[in-house]
Formats: C-alpha cells, sequence, structure tokens
C-alpha cells in the first residue's frame, strides 16, 4: 500500500516539472494565417499588426518561400511578411509560448530572407524586452540583446546566393541565460554558422517572440519578403525521466 501511494505523488511532481513541447508549419494553415489564428500546437494564437505607411503595403501570407528567397517550405509553403513601399511601412507578427520556456529547452526555427531595405528580423523576448535578435539591414546584421553580453556591432551579411536558408537555434541554458546559433545553407554549400554567443543575467520568464519587417522604402517585390518555418521546441529530458521512472515504479506495485 505504501508503494502506490507514492505514484501520485510522483505524478505530481512530473506535472509540476513538465516543460513546453511545441511545433507549428505553415502548412498547418492552407494558406489562411491571420491575426488570432493557431494551427500548432504549444503556442499561443498569433498576434499580427501591419501598417502600409504613406503609399505603401504590409501584410502576412502563407506562400512559397522559393519566390523570393530560400526553401524553407513545408508541403509547399511558408510563413511570409512583407511591409514595403514607404519609409513607415511596417509589419510585425508575435507569438507567445503556451508556457516559458525553462531550463534545458531548444526552441528553432528555419527563415530565409533576400532583399534587406529597412530593417527585418526576429526577437525572442521576456515580454516586450528583446532577449537575443537578429536585425538585418541594408547589407549589414546585427544581433543584438537588452541584457549582458550585448553585441550590437553591424557586420557585413553575406547572402551566399539569394537562395539562402538560415537556420536560428536557442537553448536556454539557465531561468537567467540562453545560448544562440544561428546558421545559414544555400546553393553555394553548407557555410556554417554565422552568429553564436549567450546571453547572461536574463530578468523575466522567456515566453514570446516576434518577427517583423519596418523601414523599407523599396517598391514590393517577392525578396523583399522574410520568410519563416518549421517552429519547435524540444523540452527538456528531465521531465521524460521522471515520468519513466513513475511507471516503473507503477509496474513494481502491480507486481507486489
Amino acid at each position: 500500500m505504501s508503494r502506490l501511494f507514492l505514484i501520485p505523488l510522483f505524478l505530481s511532481s512530473a506535472g509540476i516539472s513538465f516543460a513546453l513541447n511545441a511545433s507549428d508549419s505553415a502548412s498547418n494553415y492552407g494558406g489562411d494565417w491571420t491575426d488570432g489564428s493557431n494551427a500548432g500546437t504549444g503556442f499561443l494564437d498569433w498576434s499580427i499588426s501591419s501598417n502600409g505607411g504613406t503609399g505603401g503595403s504590409a501584410g502576412v501570407f502563407v506562400g512559397d518561400s522559393t519566390a523570393g528567397a530560400g526553401d524553407v517550405n513545408t508541403g509547399g509553403s511558408s510563413f511570409g511578411i512583407y511591409a514595403n513601399g514607404a519609409a513607415n511601412s511596417s509589419v510585425e507578427a508575435i507569438r507567445s509560448f503556451s508556457s516559458a520556456l525553462s531550463t534545458n529547452d531548444q526552441f528553432s526555427f528555419d527563415f530565409a530572407v533576400n532583399f534587406t531595405d529597412g530593417n527585418r528580423g526576429f526577437n525572442l523576448r521576456t515580454g516586450g524586452s528583446s532577449i537575443v535578435g537578429l536585425n538585418i539591414f541594408t547589407g549589414d546584421a546585427t544581433v543584438s540583446t537588452s541584457f549582458t553580453n550585448t553585441s550590437s556591432v553591424a557586420q557585413t551579411f553575406d547572402y551566399g546566393g539569394g537562395d539562402q536558408m538560415l537556420r536560428a537555434v536557442i537553448l536556454v541554458m539557465s531561468p537567467s541565460s540562453v545560448n544562440y546559433q544561428i546558421s545559414r545553407t544555400s546553393s553555394e554549400g553548407n557555410q556554417g554558422i554565422l552568429f553564436a554567443g549567450s546571453v547572461s543575467e536574463i530578468v523575466g520568464s522567456i515566453d514570446n517572440f516576434n518577427f517583423y519587417i519596418n523601414g523599407d522604402a523599396s517598391p514590393n517585390s517577392d525578396p523583399d519578403n522574410l520568410y519563416f518555418n518549421k517552429l519547435e521546441v524540444i523540452p527538456e529530458s528531465s521531465a521524460y525521466g521522471l515520468i519513466l521512472a513513475t511507471l516503473a515504479l507503477a509496474t513494481v506495485a502491480r507486481r507486489r
């Protein structure tokens, strides 16, 4: 009886320590991606805002990323955002995790960009503050944060051909630190890691991310878009270890 009594206690602990498991791809949306939509798991609804500015245009869509950049498609489609034709045009797609990231969680996604007039990029955030973000602008790129180890020095952005595919991987090392890595592949071959580093002394929960474009006054064209896809959070292993231990204990209890 005492062994059986331990089972719900272990299950209760496992429930507390479960990490996030999340995934989403553009192919889930059937071409209909709008503010408030959600066809993934482990994420809250998309929050999308756009402003065409003075004579420009801005918005979001699901489409073929190879029309303007590299192939980051699933089922022939990727998420795409655009804001151009006016210096004050802008678009932002924000999404929260269903629960904050925890130690050993890995957040990753693929993205593709070609022209870089104005600003375009992403941020992993705590509330409205960037933890780590990549901003690509007019042939240069900057990785920066709002916390320590800030890197704000722009470096020349080598497209590696107009079909480049970029991958961001961010690993939560502790409640106050993350490691990040951004790598690139194109028809010129695997070009390796473009940016890598760590951010420490993070204050607050790691709970959302955004993709954006602003300040692009060039005429609308597919290579001006920012494409992204294959959003995924791989959870920490400790919760699974606890589950296995619980199941093993349950098996022993049944046999006795």
